[in-house]
């Protein structure tokens, strides 16, 4: 099961994230695509189409699949960090938890462009 992270390629903190997920990554379960990028655009073009516009990262799980489960802002962190394991899984049950995870992802991608 391939898992597919969609992020802006134009904020440097997306960027180091993304990188920093590569090297946590030994399974090798994410694909990583730009939002507007070649990839992005095949998977989103059907029914997905109102995320292609989306400014936010966007998880999509089993993408490959019939059904992929779709997962925004920070429960798309939070998810990530559960399927990587080890001691990221402590954090990655917030995923399930409503605890305000995706106000502070928001919080944090209004900022971005700062850091």
């Amino acid at each position: 099961m391939k898992n597919l992270i969609l992020f802006d390629d134009s904020c440097s903190l997306c960027w180091r994230s993304v990188n920093r997920i590569r090297s946590w990554d030994r399974k090798k379960q994410f694909d990583y695509s730009p939002i507007k990028g070649k990839l992005a655009k095949q998977v989103l073009k059907t029914k997905y189409d109102k995320l292609k516009n989306a400014n936010t990262l966007i998880l999509m799980e089993n993408y490959r699949g019939r059904f992929p489960k779709v997962w925004i802002k920070g429960r798309a962190v939070m998810r990530i960090l559960w399927l990587i394991g080890g001691w990221r899984k402590l954090v990655g049950w917030l995923a399930f938890v409503p605890l305000g995870v995706d106000q502070i992802y928001s919080f944090v991608a209004k900022r971005r462009h700062r850091f």
